[in-house]
């Protein structure tokens, strides 16, 4: 018996099968089981029946199983296939993996789980069902119905042309032949609304699986969709593994989300296993996206997918009217125009006059507005006037936000947080100063500005709770409050037909950072935002504020002409041999020793040099310190492997992995991403 265990370690465990077990039941892949590992139990899956042990397996050595959990197997079929492809496509632990497959709490005989309490979820008024499909929409709908072609179905809709509308008809017609859908969304912030839709569209019938759920009401979930109790399943990226009984019908909304990727072991696209999973179960796949992945866009181009798109918005609605405002032209004239030996208020330094105008003039008709600024707390930077050093993490090569309500400076990557300093760690001096804005400083001087408007903001310090971001969206849907500013979870996917006016705060921030995708993020991240507004009655209008205007990402955002900027991102990728041109692996040496993880990288670094002549279609970059050297108290060295071949890159990644066995590295000290999305 070949076991899968939730254990860092490669490969499936053998087990034998005692008496009083082998005859009670049908032993077979996808059922669990408890087996002795060390001095525990604990929980696995079976994935391989065996008649005999391996030819090279002492039998002394094969220790029985403890008990057989239950009568029809936790993981079925397809899901067990996809759970394998995905441990070995990932380079990861079979057994890590099987655990997303697995219903919460799984480590645990279901007798002996307590229940959690379900938390009351703020109400949601579901949208409207839209029944009547415009030309476009039932041109959508067809495309996806079509049966002759099994390929992906990448639906480029604009923000507002009523893809969510199509979804419920696909999956309307999917239920009516007797099949069950899975709807797959980026953030758990879409699937209160999303869920309100569904449930009025399909009574009964829809489960929910994310992480922010209790645990009690995920396992409700999870049976009820094994069972075959519930058809339709809504969730994020985990929710790709779902027992989800018939399957005949995947959707992928935002497919370009980043949140798609998981970014802790085991690393897999929750976007790639759902096509692999519509292949393996022939259900229908569509990837929706108002900002289609370059990726996705690429194959649908090469013919891998085919492509439907809706280029006007539902009731013949405009789009917004998208303008940038030149914030270096707008500090250069308020200069001039300054009297002498009055200083600039910081209100003029975040919001442009034509901003605070815009705004204005929403408040005085009763209208709404979102501001966005893709940056957390009050000051991103506290800077020592003296020398010029910068407050840093204790743990983490990054420099503290100062979040003012809260009079503390955070560590944003490892949650690491103490009291502003009095004086400069670095030489003592008293001459700090906090530079930067984060959208704490904006809602703070929005209040500052307008006193008596309603005013909330939503970024991770705020939504620390799932009940808070629910409620903050529901009174801003319904018009409860005047100005909404955040961060990006407010960007993409909400339907707030009340706004007309969305403005963004240094709209060009994220080109510096260095990363291959910065202009494809910030391409989507605009484009999105700015298609919150004037999903209503009344026209809406986007403001950008930038430093440097010109730029091909923002130029493309402020014409919403996705073809132009992915003709010019793709001509960058593929000078540079970047996805989707080239395939990319990421190998992490991590240790809290700096000497030991140097000599980490430096053997693997040997290793590879002796084996680069046997792949030659890869190139290998490294070993170097990671863009954050020091991450969670631990120093970090990587390797980019660039590859025009997947199958010679899994193979030598595997290769990295067995000589790391080999030299008794631990077991978190190599750690490899394939398809990454962060170097």
């Amino acid at each position: 018996m070949e076991l899968a265990l939730p254990v860092p370690l490669d490969g499936a465990f053998t087990y034998s099968v005692p008496v009083e077990l082998a005859g009670a039941r049908t032993l077979q892949p996808g059922l669990r089981v408890r087996a002795p590992w060390g001095a525990r139990t604990m929980t696995g899956v079976i994935v391989a029946v065996r008649d005999a042990p391996p030819a090279d397996f002492p039998a002394d050595r094969i220790r029985p199983l403890s008990a057989v959990l239950e009568e029809t197997p936790a993981v079925e079929a397809p899901v067990l296939e996809m759970v394998r492809w995905t441990a070995s496509y990932y380079q990861a632990p079979l057994g890590e993996v099987m655990r997303c497959a697995l219903p919460p709490g799984s480590n645990q005989e279901p007798k002996r789980r307590r229940r959690a309490a379900i938390a009351a979820a703020p109400a949601w008024e579901a949208r409207p069902r839209v029944t009547n499909l415009n030309s476009s929409q039932r041109a959508a709908l067809a495309a996806i119905e079509d049966g002759a072609d099994c390929r992906p179905l990448l639906l480029h809709g604009v923000t507002g042309s009523g893809k969510t509308a199509v979804y419920i008809a696909a999956i309307a017609a999917a239920l009516a032949r007797g099949e069950s859908a899975l709807l797959l969304v980026p953030e758990i912030g879409l699937t209160p609304a999303l869920f309100a839709d569904f449930e009025a569209a399909f009574p009964g019938l829809v489960a929910v699986l994310h992480s922010g759920l209790a645990e009690g009401e995920r396992t409700r979930h999870w049976q009820r969709l094994r069972s075959g109790e519930a058809r339709v399943a809504i969730g994020t990226r985990s929710a790709v593994f779902a027992p989800v009984q018939k399957l005949g019908l995947i959707l992928v909304d935002e497919e370009h989300d980043a949140s798609f990727k998981q970014q802790e072991a085991p690393r897999y696209h929750g976007r790639d296993l759902a096509v692999l999973r519509a292949k393996l179960t022939r259900a229908r796949i569509v990837l929706g996206s108002a900002t289609p992945s370059l990726e996705s866009f690429a194959h649908a181009r090469a013919g891998k997918y085919r492509l439907f798109t809706i280029a006007e918005r539902v009731e013949q609605r405009p789009l917004p009217a998208v303008r940038l405002v030149d914030m270096g032209a707008e500090f250069r004239r308020s200069a001039e125009e300054a009297q002498p030996g009055r200083r600039r208020g910081e209100h003029e330094e975040l919001l442009s006059a034509e901003l605070r105008a815009a705004i204005e003039d929403r408040l005085q008709r009763g209208q709404q507005s979102l501001l966005l600024i893709n940056r957390r707390g009050f000051a991103p930077v506290v800077l020592c006037r003296a020398c010029g050093a910068s407050v840093m993490c204790r743990d983490c090569s990054l420099a503290l936000t100062y979040h003012k309500r809260a009079a503390r400076l955070l560590c944003h990557l490892c949650g690491y947080s103490v009291e502003p300093p009095k004086t400069c760690p670095a030489c003592g001096s008293e001459h700090l100063y906090f530079v930067g804005s984060g959208s704490e400083k904006v809602e703070e001087t929005l209040v500052a500005l307008w006193p008596m408007a309603r005013i909330a903001r939503l970024d991770r310090d705020t939504a620390r709770s799932r009940r808070h971001f629910e409620q903050t969206l529901a009174k801003f849907r319904a018009g409860a409050l005047d100005i909404l500013v955040g961060t990006q979870m407010i960007a993409k996917g909400h339907d707030l037909p009340g706004v007309t006016l969305v403005g963004v705060l240094h709209a060009d921030l994220g080109l510096a950072f260095p990363d291959f995708r910065a202009a494809e993020r910030t391409f989507q991240l605009l484009t999105q935002v700015a298609g919150r507004a004037g999903r209503g009655a009344e026209p809406g209008e986007v403001l950008l504020q930038v430093i440097h205007a010109g730029h091909y990402a923002v130029e493309a955002a402020v014409t919403g002409d996705f073809a132009a900027f992915y003709e010019k991102e793709a001509n960058f990728r593929r000078w540079l041999h970047y996805p989707p041109f080239a395939a990319l692996a990421v190998a992490q040496l991590r240790h809290r020793d700096y000497d030991r993880v140097l000599a980490y990288a430096t053997q693997a670094g040997q290793f590879l040099r002796e084996h680069a002549a046997a792949y030659p279609a890869i190139r290998i970059l490294g070993p170097s310190p990671a863009l954050l050297a020091r991450a969670k108290n631990a120093y970090r060295f990587q390797f980019l492997f660039k590859a025009e071949s997947r199958r010679s890159l899994h193979a030598l990644l595997a290769e990295l992995r067995a000589f790391a066995r080999a030299r008794n590295f631990p077991a978190t000290a190599l750690t490899l991403d394939v398809d990454p999305l962060n170097l």
